[in-house]
């Protein structure tokens, strides 16, 4: 573990900006957008008859649904903090545990008093026990995880390529008799340990306040970004040799703020994007197993022009 000694823990600006740095992100997010959480803007599944939209869509932010199943479904999820729904003159409301969520039913309480007295009214309200709602530090959790790997797997993989190329360090590990072992395998699992200690801190700070976990999809979505992005980023640095540096920063903030982590935007079809996704819960098996598979042939591409440029 020599590289990992050299790299992350003698330099000091290293250790704060790949080990910490993560952690100071994700409590700088959690703690500016906290107030998500409290919106005056009340999202409202919708399956009604059209002439009651217009009633609704002054006060909530209307989302058509096609079925009850749907509007519980949407609400459950947290995607929707109520939910309306009218069949053969019954009215059917769904609210959610949160705040916001029972502020929007006293709403649509209020104005289904309003509308009038319907031959066959019939106001039914279900307390959905199981909603949930993400906070600021609920979301920004994975997002903190994303910004750990890209640093320290992608970006520093380019960086620690770009480094051994200038120094001669690959030429001299070749002329040198083999002992130990391989070079790459020894940047991999520095690398790896890195991560996962960076990954340690931030986790720590979201146990301390009391961040929603999902253990599964965590473990699952380290696991794949750890695969995917170290080889990729090794590759990527023998690829574009003296260009590594300008490589690094346009791909990593490429990745990072296009990947869904931080803002809505996304690019579908990103390695990033999909560790997002699975680090917030949508496993997706078959998008990891292409975006290793992509990054293991960049870094064996990366290998033989290696071979053929020196």
């Amino acid at each position: 573990m020599t590289i990992f000694k050299d790299v992350f823990l003698r330099d000091r600006a290293a250790l704060f900006w790949i080990i910490i740095f993560p952690t100071l992100m994700y409590l700088t997010f959690s703690s500016v957008f906290s107030g998500i959480g409290k919106r005056i803007e009340v999202t409202l599944a919708f399956d009604m008859p059209k002439m009651f939209l217009p009633m609704f869509k002054n006060v909530f932010k209307i989302v058509q649904s096609r079925s009850e199943e749907e509007i519980k479904e949407l609400v459950l999820e947290g995607k929707a903090d109520c939910g309306i729904y009218y069949d053969k003159g019954k009215i059917k409301v769904y609210y959610g545990p949160w705040t916001v969520s029972k502020i929007g039913k006293d709403i649509i309480e209020s104005i289904l008093e309003n509308i009038g007295k319907p031959e066959k009214k019939l106001k039914d309200v279900v307390y959905v026990e199981k909603g949930k709602k993400l906070s600021a530090k609920d979301f920004y959790f994975p997002s903190g995880i994303v910004m750990a790997i890209l640093g320290v797997g992608f970006f520093g993989g380019i960086s620690v390529e770009e480094y051994f190329k200038r120094k001669g360090l690959r030429k001299l590990s070749k002329a040198l008799p083999r002992s130990g072992m391989p070079l790459d395998l020894c940047i991999f699992l520095s690398h790896t340990l890195a991560s996962l200690l960076a990954i340690a801190v931030l986790t720590a700070a979201a146990i301390a306040m009391k961040t929603n976990i999902n253990p599964s999809s965590t473990i699952f979505g380290i696991a794949y970004g750890i695969g995917a992005f170290i080889p990729l980023g090794m590759g990527l640095g023998r690829i574009f040799k003296k260009a590594a540096a300008l490589a690094a920063n346009l791909f990593y903030f490429s990745l990072l703020f296009l990947s869904g982590a931080f803002f809505e935007g996304k690019l579908p079809l990103s390695p990033s994007t999909t560790l997002v996704s699975i680090l917030r819960g949508e496993f997706d098996a078959a998008g990891a197993a292409l975006w290793i598979g992509i990054s293991i042939f960049v870094y064996l591409l990366g290998g033989w022009m290696d071979e053929r440029g020196s």
